[in-house]
């Protein structure tokens, strides 16, 4: 009798035990797939750097009828410094779709240069993907902010006193990629 008690908490415990990760899976996979579905869904602007020290970069981001990049549209994203390349991801507000950006490299009068690997920007599944070469095509950086080495994809800000705000606008090149992957 005893062996038949045994036996069958034995075999309730196995079968919620499965029971239970069998919701498990299935809520992870559907979690899994909102995230991805909510990702896609919102304008996504990738930047892969090496970025040595802390730092704050910040996207503006503006359409045809604006007349200039404004504070209200635009975001930071903070990051640690490492001597690893990492991306620096700006997911734009739902239903935001620029026709130009701005992207400021740091805030950190400290950074000595930023190492621009590549470059990204995603909307509904369609991406656009450029080398660090190709990104100094796309995004003219300010010459009074930094000064570019292009053929290694280096940016080191310029400091005068107190201003320090190395940046760079799109080009007419950048907005046709957009174009492409908006429509």
């Amino acid at each position: 009798m005893k062996k038949i008690v045994l036996l069958s908490l034995v075999f309730v415990t196995t079968f919620v035990s499965c029971k239970n990760n069998e919701v498990s899976e299935k809520e992870s996979v559907s979690t899994e797939g909102s995230a991805e579905v909510k990702q896609d869904t919102v304008f996504t602007i990738t930047l892969n750097a090496t970025v040595l020290k802390d730092d704050s970069f910040q996207v503006y981001y503006k359409n045809e009828e604006m007349g200039k990049y404004e504070e209200v549209n635009s975001l930071f994203t903070e990051f640690k410094g490492s001597d690893k390349p990492q991306d620096i991801v700006f997911r734009l507000p739902d239903g935001v779709i620029p026709d130009y950006i701005r992207m400021d490299f740091g805030v950190n009068k400290e950074q000595t240069e930023v190492k621009v690997n590549s470059f990204k920007m995603s909307y509904f599944g369609k991406v656009f993907q450029a080398n660090a070469s190709e990104f100094f095509k796309l995004i003219l950086i300010e010459p009074k902010t930094a000064n570019v080495d292009v053929e290694n994809g280096i940016i080191k800000p310029i400091t005068m006193g107190d201003v320090h705000d190395p940046l760079g606008t799109s080009e007419k090149r950048l907005y046709d990629e957009i174009q492409k992957i908006v429509k």
